[in-house]
């Protein structure tokens, strides 16, 4: 395994430390500063908010820009927001302001560091191990949910957990920029002609018919994974109470660890099923999978609380089985020269899904009976699995008007 591999991998993973802080305090935080489902919603959804908007600058520029710098620069902004967070949130609309910071963060930390491993690897190589950076985020979210979950149990306050996870975030900066070895392969870097020719080039990915429907895909996966994450929490509490069955805080974080855990495995095997096959139609599959998954995993919490947890996990697993393949797609389907304002594309479409998630599954909530309610929680995760549904839509559709 190349040791660049193994690097990228691991900072990105660290990296991603303070991803769960915020699900994780959310229903404390939530009651402390009297915030509706809906403002909660909002708070999550503008993580993905703050991604959108700095990854036609952050993403896009690799092209012209050494990643490696981008990529330092990105973690100092997203411990900055972690930093701003634990010293002046008080409501929903500062909150939200640093939140997004630490989202704008990740966009110049996830899809950058891709391009650092993209640039070290050989055509083989990249189309094998892409898999496995991508999935690296998932054991980022779990290795957070985690840490913090045993945090919270052992009452460190949620000042002091934002604090914790600015620090981590701020050693991140500097491995891949001091240690991450020459490029092998030979791409001519665009010249820098001003912000606005840099982001127009993004949208001219529209045309590219081979690319554009695991790009649009993204969007619905991570619709559904985002809002899976910023709920899941609260979702296990609401049915540990429901059904008396009386677990720690500690307990449903690693229970959400594990779910991000394996689900290294499903994306990781996923990409591979799909190597020298029909890609396009696997994960349309993959998706209508998904969305009967999230169905029955609704279905699944008026029975018992060890019942629901299971589906939950399975139900991951699902989401994240084509998230490799998605990216794979995006990453293979053109040339070397495009391939950040291609990746630029994939992202901002991909996380504004996710900006959506938390707020449509807050607003569901306010407006079927809170999170004390059954069938709130039934039509939330109902609703998530129309992420999978408009993925495998929209490649039926390319697939019928352009043979991808």
């Amino acid at each position: 395994m190349p040791r660049i591999l193994v690097l990228s991998c691991f900072v990105q993973m660290v990296s991603m430390t303070g991803f769960a802080v915020w699900p994780i305090y959310l229903v404390e935080l939530q009651s402390q500063w009297n915030l509706s489902n809906s403002e909660a919603g909002w708070i999550s959804g503008s993580f993905y908010i703050g991604y959108v908007i700095a990854t036609p600058f952050l993403v896009s520029m690799t092209d012209t820009f050494d990643s490696r710098k981008l990529y330092c620069f990105s973690s100092l902004l997203g411990c900055s927001g972690l930093l701003l967070f634990s010293f002046f949130a008080s409501n929903a609309l500062n909150a939200s302001i640093c939140w997004s910071l630490v989202g704008a963060g990740l966009a110049g930390t996830y899809m950058p560091g891709l391009q650092i491993l993209n640039s070290r690897l050989n055509k083989i190589s990249r189309e094998k191990y892409v898999a496995v950076y991508t999935s690296f985020f998932g054991l980022g979210v779990a290795f957070s949910f985690s840490l913090f979950g045993i945090l919270k149990s052992y009452q460190i306050s949620w000042e002091h957990a934002f604090l914790f996870a600015s620090v981590i975030l701020f050693l991140c900066a500097f491995p891949l920029l001091l240690f991450s070895g020459k490029e092998i392969e030979e791409i001519n870097k665009k010249p820098y002609q001003g912000i606005i020719k840099v982001i127009v080039p993004i949208f001219g990915t529209f045309k590219n018919k081979k690319a554009l429907p695991f790009i649009l895909g993204y969007g619905g996966h991570t619709y559904e994974l985002f809002g899976f994450r910023s709920w899941t929490f609260p979702c296990i509490l609401f049915l540990s109470n429901h059904f008396n069955n009386s677990v720690s805080d500690a307990f449903i974080a690693n229970c959400i660890g594990l779910m991000g855990f394996l689900g290294i495995f499903a994306s990781i095997y996923g990409a591979k099923y799909c190597i020298g096959k029909d890609r396009a139609k696997i994960v349309s599959n993959m998706g209508l999978i998904c969305f009967i998954g999230s169905i029955l995993t609704a279905i699944s919490f008026w029975f018992s609380f060890w019942l629901a947890l299971l589906m939950l996990l399975i139900y991951n697993a699902l989401i994240v089985l084509d998230s490799g393949s998605l990216t794979t797609g995006a990453v293979v389907n053109g040339k070397p020269e495009d391939r950040g304002v291609r990746l630029a594309l994939h992202s901002m479409v991909g996380f504004f899904g996710g900006a959506l998630g938390g707020p449509i599954i807050g607003f569901i909530l306010d407006n079927f009976g809170g999170q004390t309610s059954h069938l709130a929680w039934f039509l939330s995760f109902t609703f998530l699995g129309l992420g999978s549904l408009f993925s495998t839509l929209i490649f039926k559709y390319y697939n019928s008007k352009y043979r991808i």
